[in-house]
């Protein structure tokens, strides 16, 4: 059997190699070639599965190691008969430390009282839910939004749209989808922009197209008091440079890169695989994920606003990330033979091991 990966994975030789020749290549370059005598495709984010890139192949399973599918055309999948499996849930930790990281940036930046402020969370799948889990532990308080739940008959309390707009701190995190009542292409637009409350944080980290980028610019040059963290861009890697340079915090869709995040994905798709192949798993995963030393949280909240930020800078400083993009930006503009999308992908892959910080069920 032969297995086709992105080389952004990790563990892939340890967990297939005992059943399959791995091949590794760059997410962004996986092409037909490389897949003419593959069994197994798995990718990340970056590689767009679609009927261009497996007509006349061997490929009879598609795994992707994220928590979103907008990059893999399903539909032609189920057509051919090619089974599919992803990693839903696998870095949803690592998103919501990420968002904490940026809220307690904020709070530390703009001299704001987090106990004075609500976080308006929108879509309260997996990562969501890990943010709000986040937000109780530490007395902050948060309003959910997601009307396909809601109309699923999940018991949490939601709130519609607009009452989201009155956060203090709004945080995307609902997949990409382009059709149907509740579509998330560009929910965040200029119309939403306009009434939220000024001095707010809009904080992206699902997908880019979520938020109208050029909106968002817009926002900024008409001089509205909003401050943006954004991982993820609509055309990513090819970003919006001046909105890159107006964002409060700006990272190379990293929000999910921590190391146990990254394992989960993997590993989920090794027991995919090992369960299509009628095989038992050699593994735990549990004997896979790295010990690393966690962060106790304050049992409330300070009014120091930036005692949270200062507390969370050994496990993750989220500043790092961004003054690591704007520097790479800055080389980019001051020579020629290099891309901002070069350096984008550039960052992803070469990016430090970063372990989670909370113990959270």
């Amino acid at each position: 059997m032969k297995i086709v990966a992105d080389e952004n994975m990790p563990l892939v030789q340890e967990l297939f190699g005992s059943f399959a020749t791995v091949v590794t290549v760059a997410g962004r370059k996986i092409n037909k070639e490389h897949l003419l005598d593959a069994d197994v495709l798995l990718v990340r984010s970056v590689t767009q599965v679609n009927q261009d890139l497996l007509q006349g192949t061997k490929v009879r399973f598609v795994g992707s190691a994220t928590i979103g599918t907008d990059h893999i055309d399903q539909g032609y999948l189920l057509e051919q008969g090619i089974e599919f499996a992803y990693a839903p849930g696998c870095n949803a930790q690592a998103v919501a430390e990420y968002v904490l990281a940026a809220i307690a940036f904020w709070a530390d930046h703009k001299q704001k009282d987090l106990r004075q402020c609500t976080v308006g969370i929108i879509g309260a799948g997996n990562v969501g839910s890990k943010v709000a889990q986040i937000l109780e532990l530490l007395g902050i308080e948060y309003l959910l939004n997601d009307p396909p739940l809601e109309e699923q008959g999940d018991s949490r309390q939601f709130v519609p749209i607009q009452a989201i707009q009155q956060c203090d701190i709004v945080t995307c995190h609902v997949p990409l989808t382009n059709r149907g009542l509740h579509a998330s292409h560009h929910l965040i637009d200029e119309k939403f922009l306009s009434v939220m409350q000024p001095g707010g944080l809009l904080i992206n980290s699902s997908r880019g197209a979520v938020v109208d980028n050029t909106a968002a610019l817009h926002c900024k040059q008409a001089g509205k008091d909003i401050d943006f963290v954004l991982d993820v861009w609509e055309n990513e890697p090819d970003l919006n440079v001046e909105l890159f340079k107006q964002s409060l915090i700006s990272t190379p869709h990293i929000a999910g890169y921590s190391q146990e995040g990254k394992i989960r994905g993997t590993y989920q798709l090794y027991q995919s695989v090992c369960q299509w192949l009628g095989m038992v798993p050699k593994f735990a995963l549990r004997d896979l994920l790295p010990e690393a030393p966690k962060w106790n949280p304050p049992v409330k909240l300070s009014s120091d606003t930036g005692f949270l930020y200062q507390s969370l800078r050994s496990f993750y400083d989220i500043k790092s990330d961004d003054q690591q993009m704007r520097q790479k930006l800055e080389e980019v503009l001051r020579r020629s033979g290099a891309t901002i999308a070069e350096e984008f992908d550039n960052l992803r892959k070469n990016y430090p091991q970063r372990l989670e910080f909370l113990e959270l069920s």
